[in-house]
């Protein structure tokens, strides 16, 4: 049964456990502030009960419920969940013995949802409670969001800055693997996989590693006495981006968030090719990889 089936004289319900009780506004905007990369953070509390709310994907929104203790009862809310978790995936969740509720989410795609949470009553041995719960939703509107900002660099100049860094100690560092990392949880998106790690083979038996985000930042060059291993140096790289990478791996019926998206050219049997592969953990074998050179989908590991 759904929470609201309980909830049958709402204002009764919040005259009864002393909550105040107020219209609900018909759409409103929560209050935000400007996100890393263009797109706001929002914060809801108890006060947001009933708000309807219009936010960009990838936006995180973060739940803070807070609940009551004295010698009798605790009034504790439960963790907020998503109607929709492929609108609004939660991330982060938890609950402290004082009744207060915590929840992060990610928001992941266009759609509606809901996010909701209840209060009741926890008594003190010995003590009573009312069959009562209390009902906090918010109607949550998720729109595209603004894809790479004009300040945020595409992934080959990216790793431009980061060769020309690594070949002025190593001119003939060559590029062997581009590791990209969605900071906030897996995506659809690709312009929000901003973090890369760049490894270069040299010459002799070592190698040099390199980290950068799409903001322009780099940071140092940490040598490696070790080559890596495993894979062909990646030349030229692709025409192909990797927007338009997991457009094909999602017209091939795998169109699933990724966290981890990595630019390779295994070894194996001839011919050897450049993919994109899209993952949930780093360099792991759960994904699918895409051929830059033709566009087909296999599974990284095989079938």
């Amino acid at each position: 049964m759904r929470l609201t089936a309980l909830l049958t004289v709402p204002l009764a319900v919040g005259a009864l456990l002393g909550v105040a009780a107020s219209p609900a506004p018909a759409a409103v905007h929560a209050p935000v502030r400007a996100g890393a990369a263009g797109v706001a953070d929002v914060t809801l509390t108890d006060a947001d009960n009933g708000r309807t709310l219009t936010v960009q994907s990838g936006t995180d929104l973060r739940v803070r419920l807070t609940g009551s203790r004295s010698p009798d009862a605790t009034w504790a809310w439960s963790l907020p969940t998503a109607d929709d978790t492929e609108v609004a995936d939660r991330t982060t969740a938890l609950t402290s013995q004082n009744g207060n509720a915590m929840a992060d989410f990610r928001t992941q795609q266009p759609g509606t949802t809901g996010i909701e949470a209840y209060k009741r009553c926890i008594p003190e041995p010995g003590r009573a409670c009312p069959h009562l719960v209390v009902l906090w939703k918010v109607t949550v509107m998720v729109q595209d969001g603004p894809g790479r900002t004009a300040e945020q660099l595409s992934l080959p100049e990216l790793v431009e800055r980061a060769t020309d860094r690594v070949r002025a100690a190593h001119p003939q560092a060559v590029l062997m693997l581009a590791a990209g990392d969605s900071p906030g949880g897996p995506v659809r998106d690709m312009d929000r996989v901003t973090h890369w790690r760049f490894v270069f083979n040299n010459r002799d038996n070592s190698s040099e590693e390199i980290s950068g985000s799409l903001d322009g930042t780099l940071g140092p060059v940490t040598p490696h006495t070790g080559r890596w291993m495993g894979v062909l140096a990646i030349g030229e790289l692709p025409a192909m981006t990797p927007d338009q990478a997991y457009d094909r791996l999602e017209a091939a019926g795998h169109g699933d968030a990724y966290r981890y998206v990595s630019l390779v050219k295994p070894m194996g049997t001839p011919p050897w090719h450049l993919q994109y592969h899209f993952s949930q953990h780093p360099g792991g074998c759960d994904g699918y990889a895409v051929f830059t050179g033709t566009g087909e989908v296999s599974p990284i590991c095989g079938s």
